[in-house]
């Protein structure tokens, strides 16, 4: 089978899409032999900033020269995304080949699409011998499938409300299962200094090592300051929020790696964040793409969108999961935007109706049958120039990426 059969089948093969624990994901492990590795992990928990945090550590790593395997979720448009080495997202046959060995190995262990995503990861880190991996888990912590590697380090970005039905209704519960991640007698860095009373207990709990932002090491938006580093000036790019970066370069400390000024400058040089604040210019209107999909993040973007003076008309094209609370999402913004687009189909049966999503609204807002049509009547809104933004959802800002791209190829066939 190729990529796309594989990957259709894995989405039909557990009954459900979300089966939170280790032990199914956790025995085919051993049978592959992925539980025990010579790479250094550090894993990393928590509601927004999860990526960034990845990606930093990723970048610091290729410009000290080590080899680093980094795996993520979701992504935005092609699968591959989601587990890179060196920088570079896999080859298709690579990912099928760890299938393979999976399938071969589960044998009558059902085992979800995100289960055989984390195996594949592990399996093709192994494989390619690198020296550190990176996992983002995919929701919450304590059972989450990457939850089955002892991290040497372990980060808990920002907690918020998020996947309620999984991991509890208040944020001090929530935070308990992102703080599942830690191991007894090692680091973990806390990089909300206003992180909720729970972390601290659950950590004293576990025996881990806690590393606390502005406490333990202390950052801001020009440079990096720790005990080991000293003081750091650096340039984040867009999308990179300092506590992000801060909790990353804090956290490859605590690994072990050696942290200088010019490593740190060649590194954020390199950080490539697709969809998180991304900008791009079309003609005459500017477009910002962000992975916004839940109301932190979405406050988030409202300061961000603050920031930029314009008094050009603001559309948004917004689609968001169900399971998201879309009506703070919009309360977030709502005051910066002047016209609302809303595809339909959008994630499939978990995205959320858009006739949903038009109720919370108060202004103009328009439901839309596919991401191409609002796509296109979003442009056609700002014909005279403004500003359009395309956010929620992975799904949406990938349909936006596609949209974008198919522009550039219509344009470069008509110029050749």
């Amino acid at each position: 089978m190729d990529l796309a059969t594989w990957l259709e089948r894995l989405e039909q093969l557990h009954p459900s899409a979300i089966d939170l624990g280790l032990a199914r994901c956790g025995e085919v492990a051993r049978r592959l032999e992925l539980l025990d590795t010579d790479a250094t992990t550090i894993t990393v928990a928590g509601t927004n900033g999860k990526g960034s945090t990845v990606g930093v550590m990723e970048a610091i790593l290729r410009a000290s020269g080590m080899r680093v395997g980094a795996f993520t979720s979701p992504h935005l448009i092609r699968y591959n995304e989601r587990i890179r080495v060196d920088g570079s997202e896999v080859s298709n046959e690579l990912i099928v080949e760890a299938f393979e060995a999976i399938e071969h190995a589960r044998l009558a262990i059902s085992l979800t699409y995100f289960e055989f995503n984390t195996l594949a990861a592990l399996w093709i880190f192994k494989k390619l011998e690198v020296a550190f991996q990176l996992l983002e888990v995919g929701l919450g912590g304590r059972l989450d499938a990457v939850n089955i590697i002892d991290a040497d380090v372990a980060v808990v970005t920002a907690i918020g409300l998020d996947h309620q039905e999984w991991l509890g209704t208040d944020i001090e519960t929530i935070a308990v299962e992102k703080c599942g991640i830690a191991r007894y007698g090692r680091p973990c860095i806390i990089a909300d200094p206003s992180a909720p009373g729970s972390v601290y207990r659950e950590l004293q709990r576990i025996g881990a090592c806690e590393l606390l932002a502005l406490r333990d090491y202390v950052f801001d938006e020009t440079q990096f300051e720790s005990l080991a580093a000293g003081s750091i000036s650096w340039s984040l790019p867009a999308g990179i929020i300092p506590l992000n970066a801060a909790a990353g370069v804090r956290a490859l400390e605590a690994a072990g790696v050696g942290i200088n000024g010019d490593i740190v400058a060649a590194a954020m040089g390199s950080v490539v964040l697709n969809g998180r604040r991304e900008s791009v210019r079309l003609g005459n209107i500017d477009i910002i793409l962000d992975v916004a999909h839940n109301p932190d993040a979405a406050s988030a973007l409202r300061k961000f969108l603050d920031l930029q003076l314009t008094e050009q008309p603001t559309t948004a094209i917004f689609a968001v999961m169900s399971d998201k609370d879309c009506s703070d999402m919009i309360a977030a913004v709502e005051s910066v935007i002047d016209e609302w687009y809303l595809p339909a189909g959008i994630g499939g049966v978990r995205g959320q109706s858009p006739e949903v999503v038009a109720g919370c609204i108060s202004g103009r807002a328009h439901v839309k049958p596919t991401f191409e049509s609002a796509f296109e009547a979003a442009l056609g809104s700002l014909a005279d120039g403004g500003r359009l933004l395309i956010f929620g959802s992975f799904f949406t800002v990938g349909e936006g990426m596609k949209a974008l791209e198919c522009m550039r190829l219509a344009q470069s066939d008509g110029q050749s």
